[in-house]
């Protein structure tokens, strides 16, 4: 498995999974269709190029881990279509079941797909904390993706509710304190009770690639958290809608940058097979 292609390709499955999560925090009835629709657009493209990504990795696999990622990738894109479609029309009953199928499939998915980023044998420390990263990543790319999305859309429909906006905006949040405080738990109890392997990949990590390991967590962390101030401030004093989407759209951006140095450092830590 080339490790930098396969970071990419999860980035990718995350976000299609995690904005999936992310619309469900917002009441359908509350918001026009018409943003259901461009929002889900988008998480569909994602996951079309997620799904085109792990086909290549594909005659590079070892083992049968990487076909059942394929598989799972693939049942979750074809539900996330289906989804897709049924916005344009009126079966309720059916769009709600192709959306929580999509987001099973998907969160299972981003969890066995997780294991693949492991070499060796995996310590009950690492069983647990892999796959709980990997979904809390995938929630947070999720919830500041649909954040930035439904502030544009409240520059087209305007006069709406902002509760829906300050759901998501919630959302973003907690999971962006979960994601921070899940990294300092995670680094300081894998130092101490994890594999010898883990051991040595953390001391890798602070040895040699300590200042990519600081820039992910201000632009990443702290960037973004500091923004969530100013677009709660933004909302709940002056209400406007258009200067808490700029502000959305940068955390967008250090959380997307965030990851991606995070697909990096796993790149690096990961011993060679």
């Amino acid at each position: 498995m080339n490790p930098y292609a396969a970071a990419f390709v999860m980035f990718l499955y995350q976000l299609s999974v995690g904005g999936l999560v992310g619309l469900s925090v917002t009441p359908f009835t509350d918001l026009e269709r018409g943003f259901y629709k461009s929002t889900t657009g988008v998480l569909v493209a994602a996951a079309v190029l997620a799904l085109w990504g792990q086909l290549d990795l594909l005659p590079r696999a070892q083992g049968f881990g990487e076909i059942i990622n394929l598989i799972l990738l693939g049942c979750f894109t074809l539900f996330l279509i289906l989804y897709f479609i049924t916005l344009w029309g009126e079966r309720a009953f059916l769009r709600a079941r192709f959306f929580s199928t999509a987001i099973l499939i998907g969160v299972t998915g981003i969890i066995v797909a997780s294991y693949g980023f492991s070499h060796g044998p995996l310590g009950p420390v690492e069983a647990v904390f892999l796959p709980v990263s990997f979904v809390v990543s995938s929630l947070l790319l999720g919830a500041v993706t649909v954040g930035m999305l439904i502030g544009h859309w409240y520059l087209i429909e305007t006069g709406q509710s902002l509760e829906p906006f300050f759901r998501v905006f919630r959302f973003f949040v907690t999971m962006l304190v979960i994601q921070t405080g899940l990294e300092v738990a995670s680094t300081a109890l894998l130092y101490l009770l994890g594999t010898g392997e883990t051991v040595a990949a953390i001391e890798r990590l602070f040895g040699h690639h300590l200042l990519l390991l600081l820039s992910r967590f201000f632009v990443a962390q702290l960037g973004p958290l500091l923004l969530s101030y100013m677009i709660w401030k933004t909302l709940a004093d002056f209400k406007n809608t258009m200067a808490a989407t700029g502000l959305f759209y940068i955390a967008l951006l250090g959380v997307f940058v965030g990851e991606l140095l995070s697909s990096q450092i796993l790149a690096l830590t990961l011993p060679p097979r």
